[in-house]
């Protein structure tokens, strides 16, 4: 099913899905989606399909954002990764670029949570220069563990990973994070699960086959007053389902 009238919205939200290629554009575009989250991962794909991409991109109306690769901004080789990266998205314009910050970690020090605060500072002036603003997403942590970064520099913003909330603790702590930080929410990862104690539990569901009461953290975020994306964070027939599936219940 085509959801054509997906871009008139009665609320701040705009809905998108993974992509590293030409065919997920296709996908996302053809059936009426906002953006595509470009997955930097994978890179050396995107930069094959990258003309291909933009065109398709630009005859479906669609825009970008993005999530660099999955490793720690206090390695080294993985920051030097993170940020070409960084500096390869910005021929998509992304309006953010998701990054995790790993602030709740038992192998922090102090130190180590300064050092990464002051590489994630320096990706949102990367990020500055071609209007894209770096988005931290909560994995471990609670709201209280983002305050340092956000106050390194406006331009850091927040990616709330509904499913990453609801593991680690008896309550999804997305709740928390947008009573605390409503003006910093910019994007939104969105998927299901049945909770736990470890990231093995991380199952990225489809919408409704998890314990996840979606209900309260939706209503929430649609009161916020800025623009919100919301990537659904599964392979995309599924994304297109849960588009739906949110819409029946009226939180879409």
């Amino acid at each position: 099913m085509v959801l054509q009238d997906n871009k008139t919205h009665q609320s701040n939200f705009r809905f998108g899905g993974q992509s590293a290629s030409l065919e997920g554009i296709n996908f996302l575009a053809g059936h009426g989606f906002d953006f595509a989250d470009l997955n930097l991962n994978e890179l050396g794909k995107i930069r094959r399909e990258e003309s291909d991409m933009l065109e398709a991109a630009a005859r479906g109306g669609i825009f970008f954002v993005a999530h660099a690769p999955d490793l720690r901004v206090d390695d080294p080789e993985g920051l030097a990764r993170i940020e070409e990266a960084v500096r390869y998205s910005a021929r998509f314009r992304p309006r953010t670029i998701t990054i995790h910050p790993i602030l709740a970690s038992p192998s922090n020090t102090p130190e180590k949570i300064r050092l990464k605060i002051r590489e994630i500072a320096k990706l949102a002036g990367l990020a500055a220069q071609f209007g894209a603003k770096i988005a931290c997403e909560n994995t471990a942590e609670v709201a209280d563990d983002m305050a340092d970064v956000l106050a390194a520099d406006p331009g850091i913003v927040l990616t709330l990973d509904i499913g990453h909330g609801e593991l680690l603790g008896e309550e999804n702590k997305s709740l928390g994070f947008i009573k605390t930080w409503p003006d910093r929410i910019a994007h939104v990862h969105i998927h299901d699960n049945v909770g736990g104690d470890t990231y093995y539990e991380d199952l990225h569901l489809p919408l409704g086959e998890g314990r996840i009461d979606f209900k309260p953290i939706m209503e929430a975020l649609a009161l916020l007053s800025q623009e919100v994306t919301i990537t659904f964070e599964m392979p995309r027939h599924k994304a297109l389902e849960g588009l739906m599936w949110l819409r029946e219940r009226g939180l879409a």
